[in-house]
């Protein structure tokens, strides 16, 4: 595990760097819930997987099949599986968060563009659409792999990572993937039900510990 006094001192020397990250996934106006924003969701996906190949997370996208939305068909955002760590003699978190957000316009009285980040410098709070469901959360386990992999210290568990891009919109496409996934012994099956059942009443970050 990372010394406490590097690990914090590490955040603070890169604290505007994890913020112009959360603009850049703020600006991504991955909305899954409109057709004509699909591209964005998927684009969201990719940029995602990019982050976490940086910091040596093993990843693959996942395609979720396709689904009829504003009378077209199109394809589903893939999920993100990810795997960091693979030591038996460590505990695993599955971590699991969704980086699609809900429509948002400034007409709907925000005070700000929803996607751009903007930093009230009085009170040092961030506003942005999904700066806390749930890009946010997401972006925050990013920061803690950077600072793991900047300072040359191994994690203290195994990570395994499930991200989608449906979770305001039902999460379509993901129930299979995880039945698919326990077949393949790949995800533990009890594991990966919580998971499912967790999607119907909350949007926020996961974390299970096995």
């Amino acid at each position: 595990m990372v010394a406490p006094q590097p690990f914090l001192k590490f955040i603070d020397d890169n604290k505007g760097p994890f913020i112009s990250r959360l603009a850049e996934a703020v600006a991504i106006q991955s909305v899954s819930a409109d057709a004509s924003k699909r591209k964005d969701v998927i684009a969201m996906a990719s940029w995602l997987e990019g982050q976490l190949k940086q910091y040596g997370v093993t990843t693959q996208q996942v395609p979720l099949g396709t689904q009829e939305l504003d009378g077209q068909t199109i394809d589903l955002p893939p999920a993100i599986l990810g795997r960091i760590g693979n030591d038996p003699k460590k505990k695993t978190v599955l971590v699991y968060g969704h980086f699609d957000v809900q429509p948002a316009s400034k007409g709907d009285g925000w005070n700000t563009e929803p996607f751009e980040l903007y930093v009230d410098e009085k009170s040092k709070k961030l506003y942005g659409r999904g700066s806390t469901d749930d890009k946010g959360p997401i972006l925050g386990w990013l920061n803690v792999l950077e600072a793991h992999h900047t300072l040359n210290t191994p994690l203290p568990v195994n990570m395994v990572f499930c991200f989608e891009g449906m979770e305001e919109s039902g999460s379509e496409g993901l129930d299979d993937l995880i039945a698919s996934e326990a077949k393949k012994g790949k995800m533990a099956g009890s594991a990966m039900s919580i998971v499912s059942a967790f999607l119907t009443t909350t949007g926020s970050t996961l974390v299970l510990l096995a």
